[in-house]
This record gives structure tokens, C-alpha cells and sequence, in this order.
């Protein structure tokens, strides 16, 4: 026995190595971010380059719809900080600091999912286990969406020891972690974290007493320290999530940004989730810890289906689940291939399934590259003016949408502005030598004799088929912004 822990120790790394791997080429390919990740990205900088001098930070200037917390961006932000204050000692730009907070946020998620392997590893096997990491890195969202300052991937770090402390029936550190990622991170998490509750107590391992008397303090504790340290970065008394809780669900008003029929999860969030592996989650629920999982997973996307506006980040937390319900009916065929030409087959399509995940994972990451122009245009602008050149930068809404951040502001001696109150063509904005901004024909012509366009920068418009190459798509591109400059002396 002791002969084997080597072998089964370095298998173990080389998973950990793999999914770390599969994280770091998501991050380094779309390296920019959305506006989505936004608030949370800003709060980093701010923390790490303004630390006291919160006059400075972003969200006091643009607050956004709702307030957000600031323990995540704490949290990340500190674990950063060293390598941060090495590279500004090496005179880096901030722009690889912000590779740096989403690979400490990437790696946070990645050791949350360790840590539930290892449960799964401990009640499932080192099958199940091992085809659980080798389907968590072949899909795309997970593992895209693992280094994205987004709050349901913030959540994440906490609600993955929060799972295997459940499946380890350590209903005290579940209850505790849970209390923290609902109150601080995400308030729908109370559905699905909620369930698993109902289940634990189903089991009457646990009694509603038990229950209640961990979970007050734990709920006191953290409501508490999330007011009291938002409170004084927002510089009002606030409970964050309670006012996104009553934003979206009270007022639905989440329903401005879109809405999704009633099944959407089901039939488009869930199949690009989980790609072919998708189709391996009956065969394990066979299992009947399995299926008390799948059963936790849908009972939360049919009861968050209810509110009309949906986003498949919304139900990232059941995809790992799902992953475990996959990988143990995939170890079933895997397990049995000796015993018929059926499992033989069956044993083929576990390893073909994932590469075609993989390769439908490629394939949008490569698609996806092209989705960031506003970061793009913010290096071509410093590629091509010269940093001794006196800079007044405007940028649009559509370029601080699509990958504009305060990492990318790298010339300290630059000015660099997103107000939102300057109409295009007036005199105010006349008075910035450059300009990043929207690709529209109507507000182009009103810089014709004012600026030259010093680049063009395309993003995509989606994508068709083409079966005479490899990958068997074309990515369809058209110039989304446009770079501006003054000109120096009389058109």
C-alpha cells in the first residue's frame, strides 16, 4: 500500500496541474473584461493602488444600479497585494495586475473545487473523481467564468467547501459557510443552499433546534460585518445584497436588462453548461447519492426560473454538482468495460464526449477572444502614442463596456475619463485629445474635421459555418470602436 500513495499523489497533482492549466489559457486568451465584472475589478484596483484614499475609488463616481459588496474585492485584493508590490517595484504595467486578481480570484475557485474532489474522491472513488476534473476542465463556462470578478464566481470559493462540507454531513461548517455566501455574496444562493438544508434535515441527522442555533449567530455575524464594512465604503448604512435581493425580486426589476421564457435554463443554460457530458447525468443518477444531488440542482433552477430575467452565471453553482452526477455515470461504464462489447462502447463515448467538449470549449474561447474591444483599443492606444504626449482620453459607455478597467489606465501622466454627461460633438468633448468610442457613422461625422481615426478596432457579430476549414467556423468581425485623435493644427 504505502508503495501506491506516490503514484496516486502524483496523479492527484497532475489533476490539480490540469485544471489550474485549463484556467490559466481562459485567462491569458480573453485577458479583458465585461461590464458585468465591473464593480468588483474597480474595487481591486482601488483597494490596491488607492488603499485609504477612497475619494479616489470608482464606485463613488459610478455607483451603478445597485450597490455591491466590498468583502470580496477585500479578499482578493489582499492575497494580490504581494505580487502586486513586486511589480510595481519592477515598473510593470497595472495591466498585468489585473491578471493577477483574476488569476488569486481563479485559484480560489479552483481550490474550492479541490476541495469538493476530494469529498468526492472520499464517497465516489478515484474514478468518479478523476472524470470529474477531466469534465470540470473540458467545459467552456466553468472554467471560462472561474477568473471573472463576477459576484456569483466571488460566491464560488465559499459555496464549493460549503457543498463537500454538506456531502461530509458537517452540517455545522455548511450552515456557517452558507450564512456567509448568501448574506454577503448572493442572496438566491438561500434557494439553493436552502434545499440543501431541507435534504440534511430530511435525513434527521440534523433537527431544526440544531439547525437554528447555528445558523442565528453565523447569520448575525455575517450580516453584521458586511454592513459594517460596506457602510463605511459606500459611506451610507447598506446591506449590499439586501438591496440586491430587493432590487431584483421585490421590484423585478433585473427585468430592464432582458428577459428569458420560463424553461430557458433547461434547455439552453444547462446543455451549454455542460456540453456532452450533459448526457451522462441520467446514467449516474442510477446512484442514489447521486440523485439526491441532480435533485438539489433542479429544484434550484426550477425555482429560480420563476424570475423572468435569466443569465446562465445565475446557476454556475449546480454546474460542479451536475459535473459529479456526469462523472459517476461515466465511471459506470468506465468501471465495467470488461464485461461487454456494450460497456466497451459505452467506455469510447466517455472519452469521446470529452473531446468534443474540449473542442467546443476551444472554440469559443478563440470566438470569445474577440469579444473585448474597448481592452484592446486601450492597448493600441498606448501602443501608439508615445507616453510623453499630453493625453485627455474620453471613453464612451460602449467601450467601457467591452474591456475598458482602471488596470488598463497604465500612463500615470494621462487623463483618462468615462463621464457619461458629454454629448458627442459638443465642446466639452472637442476639448479631449482622444476619443474611444462606438463605431457609428452619425456620431463619426461629427468628428470628420476634428480628429483622424488613429485605429479601428473590430469585434464579432457572431459566427457561420464554413466546412472548408478547421475549426469548421468563421468568426464574422466588424469595426465596434473607434480611436480618435485631435488633430494639431486647422483641417
Amino acid at each position: 500500500m504505502a508503495g501506491k500513495r506516490p503514484l496516486g499523489a502524483g496523479r492527484q497533482r497532475r489533476l490539480l496541474g490540469l485544471l489550474v492549466a485549463v484556467a490559466a489559457i481562459h485567462l491569458i486568451t480573453c485577458p479583458y473584461a465585461k461590464v458585468e465584472e465591473s464593480f468588483n475589478l474597480q474595487a481591486m484596483h482601488d483597494l490596491l493602488y488607492h488603499r485609504l484614499d477612497t475619494d479616489k475609488y470608482d464606485h463613488l463616481e459610478f455607483p451603478g444600479v445597485v450597490p455591491r459588496t466590498f468583502l470580496g474585492p477585500l479578499a482578493v485584493a489582499a492575497l494580490s497585494s504581494p505580487v502586486v508590490y513586486v511589480l510595481s517595484l519592477l515598473e510593470a504595467p497595472k495591466f498585468y495586475s489585473q491578471l493577477v486578481v483574476r488569476a488569486v480570484l481563479g485559484l480560489g475557485v479552483i481550490f474550492g473545487l479541490w476541495t469538493l474532489q476530494k469529498e468526492v474522491r472520499r464517497q465516489f472513488g478515484a474514478t468518479v473523481a478523476t472524470v470529474f476534473c477531466w469534465v470540470t476542465a473540458t467545459q467552456f463556462h466553468l472554467m471560462f467564468y472561474c477568473t471573472r470578478t463576477l459576484p456569483n464566481v466571488l460566491a464560488l470559493p465559499v459555496v464549493l467547501p460549503a457543498l463537500a462540507a454538506w456531502l461530509q454531513l458537517r452540517w455545522a461548517r455548511f450552515i456557517r459557510l452558507s450564512a456567509f455566501a448568501i448574506l454577503v455574496f448572493r442572496a438566491e444562493l438561500s434557494v439553493f443552499l436552502g434545499l440543501a438544508l431541507l435534504l440534511l434535515l430530511g435525513t434527521r441527522r440534523l433537527t431544526v433546534a440544531k439547525a437554528l442555533r447555528c445558523a442565528l449567530p453565523a447569520g448575525a455575524l455575517c450580516l453584521g460585518l458586511t454592513v459594517a464594512v460596506d457602510s463605511c465604503f459606500w459611506r451610507y448604512l447598506v446591506w449590499p445584497e439586501g438591496k440586491v435581493l430587493w432590487y431584483n425580486t421585490v421590484l423585478n426589476k433585473s427585468s430592464n436588462w432582458g428577459t428569458s421564457p420560463l424553461l430557458w435554463y433547461f434547455y439552453s443554460a444547462l446543455p451549454r453548461g455542460l456540453g456532452c457530458s450533459l448526457f451522462f447525468v441520467p446514467l449516474g443518477a442510477v446512484d442514489r447519492r447521486a440523485l439526491a444531488l441532480l435533485l438539489l440542482s433542479l429544484g434550484f433552477v426550477a425555482l429560480y426560473s420563476l424570475l423572468p430575467h435569466k443569465e446562465l452565471r445565475f446557476v454556475i453553482y449546480t454546474f460542479p454538482v451536475l459535473n459529479i452526477v456526469a462523472a459517476r455515470g461515466c465511471a459506470c461504464l468506465l468501471n465495467n468495460y470488461r464485461k461487454s462489447w456494450l460497456y466497451k462502447a459505452g467506455s469510447v463515448l466517455v472519452i469521446g464526449h470529452l473531446a468534443v467538449n474540449a473542442a467546443y470549449s476551444a472554440t469559443a474561447l478563440y470566438v470569445s477572444h474577440f469579444n473585448y474591444p474597448g481592452g484592446v483599443a486601450m492597448h493600441k492606444l498606448h501602443q501608439l502614442v508615445a507616453p510623453g504626449t499630453d493625453v485627455a482620453l474620453h471613453i464612451d459607455v460602449a467601450a467601457a463596456q467591452t474591456g475598458v478597467s482602471r488596470f488598463l489606465e497604465v500612463n500615470g501622466a494621462w487623463r483618462y475619463d468615462k463621464r457619461e454627461d458629454v454629448r458627442p460633438g459638443s465642446g466639452h468633448m472637442l476639448a479631449y485629445t482622444h476619443l474611444l468610442m462606438e463605431a457609428a457613422p452619425e456620431h463619426l461625422a461629427l468628428y470628420r474635421d476634428t480628429h483622424r481615426v488613429l485605429a479601428s478596432v473590430p469585434g464579432t457579430t457572431g459566427v457561420s459555418l464554413n466546412l472548408s476549414r478547421l475549426p469548421p467556423l468563421d468568426v464574422n468581425l466588424q469595426t465596434r470602436l473607434v480611436l480618435l485623435e485631435r488633430r494639431r493644427g486647422p483641417s
